[in-house]
C-alpha cells in the first residue's frame, strides 16, 4: 500500500460516522448543435477538507428541459447529454435519487461561435492569495490591480472562462471572489483532484495542470468554441495555451521559454499589450482615454 494510500485510509477513519452530502453543479460549455456532457459531484464531507466521492449512487440530472436518469461514475459525477440549438445560458440542476433535497446547480453556458473567447487562470493571475490559503480564505482574496477592468473590458467583445487547477470543492469560495470583485460573469472549470484513484492523484501535481488544461482548450475547440487568448501565471499556463495554439500571456516576475508574453501589471503592462495585439481597442470604453 503507498504512502499515499494509508494517508486516505487515515483520513476516511477520521471522517464523520454520518458525513453530510455535498452536491456541485459543475459549468459545461458548448456552441449551438454541438452536444455537450454536463456533469454534477457528489461527494460526503470528510475530516477538515477531505472529500469522498459517492460512486455507484442513482441520480437526476435536469437541463434544457430534459430529465436523465444516471448513475455517479468513480469521481462521484453523475452525467447527462444535451445538445443546445440557441446561445444562452441554462441551470442544469442535479440530484441523488436517495437524498434529493441536496441540489447540484451549475449551469451550461451556449456560446455565439461567431465571439472570441478569453480564457482566464485564478491563483496568481486575478487573486492575489497564496495557494495554501484559498482553502480557508479563498473568498476574501485580493484581486490584482487592474485586472477587474482589463477582463471587463475584455467582456465587451470576449466570452470569459474562467480555468482553474483549483478542486472543485473550491467552488463556492471561487464563486464568491469572482463577485465580490465584480469579474465578469462566465463558466468556471475546476480540476477534479483527490486521493482515492490514480487518475484524481495526478491531477494534484502541479507538472500535470498544463497537460489537463490544454486538453479542456481542445475539448471547447471542438464543440466549436473560438479561443482567442489565455492569460495565466505559471509555466504550466503558458504550456497550455501555447499548446493550443493561443497567444499566451502571464503574470509573472520570472522568464522562461516560449512565446508567452509576460507582465506584472495588468493595466500599464498588459493592457498595451492587449491593445497591440488587436484584442482590445485603442480607446477605453469608458473613459475614452488612448494607452
Amino acid at each position: 500500500m503507498t504512502r499515499i494510500a494509508l494517508a486516505a485510509c487515515f483520513l476516511a477513519l477520521l471522517a464523520p460516522a454520518a458525513p453530510a452530502l455535498e452536491a456541485t453543479g459543475l459549468d459545461a460549455i458548448t456552441t449551438p448543435g454541438r452536444p455537450v456532457r454536463v456533469s454534477a459531484k457528489f461527494e460526503h464531507r470528510g475530516w477538515a477538507f477531505f472529500r469522498l466521492d459517492v460512486r455507484r449512487a442513482r441520480a437526476t440530472v435536469s437541463v434544457l428541459g430534459q430529465t436523465t436518469r444516471a448513475v455517479t461514475d468513480g469521481d462521484g459525477l453523475a452525467h447527462a447529454t444535451v445538445t443546445p440549438t440557441a446561445p444562452g445560458v441554462h441551470p442544469i440542476d442535479a440530484w441523488l435519487d436517495r437524498e434529493p433535497g441536496t441540489r447540484a446547480r451549475g449551469r451550461l453556458f451556449v456560446f455565439d461561435p461567431a465571439r472570441p473567447v478569453v480564457v482566464v487562470d485564478v491563483d496568481g493571475t486575478i487573486s492575489d492569495l497564496p495557494d495554501w490559503r484559498v482553502p480557508f480564505d479563498g473568498d476574501r482574496a485580493p484581486a490584482f490591480a487592474g485586472s477587474v477592468q482589463v477582463l471587463t473590458e475584455l467582456a465587451r467583445t470576449h466570452h470569459v472562462v474562467y480555468l482553474t487547477a483549483r478542486d472543485d470543492t473550491l467552488d463556492a469560495k471561487t464563486r464568491a471572489f469572482l463577485a465580490r470583485h465584480g469579474f465578469p460573469d462566465g463558466p468556471v472549470v475546476f480540476n477534479d483532484q483527490g486521493l482515492w484513484t490514480r487518475a484524481e492523484r495526478l491531477r494534484i501535481v502541479p507538472r500535470n495542470h498544463g497537460r489537463a488544461k490544454r486538453a479542456q482548450l481542445e475539448a471547447l475547440r471542438a464543440r466549436g468554441v473560438r479561443l482567442a487568448l489565455g492569460i495565466g501565471n505559471a509555466e504550466t499556463d503558458g504550456e497550455a495555451y501555447e499548446g493550443a495554439g493561443l497567444p499566451s500571456y502571464l503574470n509573472t516576475r520570472e522568464r522562461g521559454a516560449g512565446s508567452s508574453v509576460r507582465f506584472t501589471r495588468w493595466d500599464t503592462e498588459l493592457r498595451p499589450r492587449l491593445v497591440a495585439d488587436g484584442h482590445l481597442p485603442r480607446t477605453r470604453g469608458l473613459a475614452g482615454s488612448i494607452p
